[in-house]
């Protein structure tokens, strides 16, 4: 199995995501680590992973908002049609809900089909949510 993990470089979302990089290669997953990068050229295929997982921080005040560069490289992911995908954020007192939402509507609006997300504080909530994956991976 291939998964394939965008995420911002924003906030302490590069230590979520390598976490999770590091729990679904241990169920024997291939994984792929991205860094959103907003000036970036050129489609970004999802076709050869069984999974795509974006990441952002929450953002904002009274969050509910999510990385600029992770929306950018978003419009750039390709062949997401019926792919299974997941999304987290970096988990913070308010707003984080609808930063989750926002992140999920990223891989919706290009045809993906969310069937995981998880707002992340620390190691144990990236474990949890990466034997979460890994089960829906059928690992």
């Amino acid at each position: 199995m291939r998964a394939l993990i965008v995420y911002s470089k924003q906030g302490n979302v590069e230590q979520l995501a390598k976490g999770l990089s590091d729990v679904l290669k241990k169920g024997n997953c291939q994984v792929q680590l991205m860094e959103a990068d907003a000036n970036g050229a050129g489609p970004i295929s999802g076709a050869p992973y069984d999974l795509v997982i974006l990441g952002s921080p929450t953002l904002g005040f009274f969050g509910g908002k999510i990385g600029d560069d992770l929306v950018a490289v978003s419009s750039r992911l390709t062949r997401l049609e019926g792919k299974t995908a997941a999304a987290f954020v970096a988990s913070k007192l308010f707003g984080t809900a609808k930063s989750l939402k926002a992140v999920m509507a990223l891989l919706e609006k290009q045809g993906a089909m969310v069937q995981d997300f998880a707002a992340l504080q620390g190691q144990a909530d990236v474990e949890r949510f990466g034997q979460r994956l890994l089960k829906l991976l059928g690992r």
